[in-house]
């Protein structure tokens, strides 16, 4: 008789490797896809500074797309930081220690990648919709008021950044100073140098010595 082939035991630890190699994958795939959107949003916003150079800090869809680029890249740092957090989870000799910790974090980090998924949808579309752009304006200005370090006023840090950018597309005129080239040159005129001063002291010695009388 033959003998029977042992059935490879597969255990949570093992399941827990493929889901977080899934997670992986999706993860990559939206930074990837994520990066491409704010390079092409980052455009887009420069090209409505450069439309609008008056009036641009003011104009509520500049300000919404530069916080909604914020948000993008703080919504990948958070997948980023998940996906870490799960492979040490797995690398856990006791797996079932954390197995809870485990399945915590698949969850979180799907809320991720559904949040990541929703920035796909075109802002232009977003801003029409007024009802849905408070919601998701609320959402983006709390997210980045507890994101920020060091930052008291987010506002006024997208003003300098709103500048910053704009000194970049309307760079400032320079100004050309008069041309010096056609100027009629200066006579310089010969500095007369003092005699040897002790020369001079005799001189003076000479003429005030007194003439004695025989």
């Amino acid at each position: 008789m033959g003998q029977r082939s042992s059935k490879v035991q597969i255990t949570d630890n093992d399941r827990a490797i493929l889901q977080l190699k899934r997670s992986k994958d999706e993860i990559h795939k939206f930074t990837r896809k994520t990066d491409q959107l704010i390079t092409a949003e980052r455009a887009k916003l420069k090209q409505m500074i450069k439309e609008n150079p008056e009036k641009y800090k003011k104009d509520v869809k500049v300000r919404f797309l530069l916080k909604r680029i914020h948000y993008q890249d703080h919504l990948l740092q958070q997948a980023m930081e998940q996906l870490i957090n799960l492979e040490n989870l797995v690398s856990t000799l006791e797996f079932k220690l954390v197995e809870i910790q485990f399945i915590k974090g698949l969850e979180r980090g799907n809320e991720i990648l559904t949040k990541l998924n929703k920035e796909f949808k075109n802002v232009d579309e977003l801003m029409d919709n007024v009802q849905e752009q408070i919601s998701y304006q609320n959402e983006i200005d709390d997210v980045l008021a507890h994101s920020v370090v060091g930052v008291d006023n987010f506002e006024a840090e997208l003003d300098k950044e709103l500048e910053q950018l704009d000194r970049e597309i309307n760079p400032q005129p320079v100004v050309h100073m008069p041309s010096t080239d056609k100027l009629p040159e200066l006579k310089s005129e010969p500095v007369g140098i003092p005699e040897d001063s002790s020369k001079l002291e005799n001189d003076r010695a000479n003429v005030e010595e007194p003439i004695i009388a025989e």
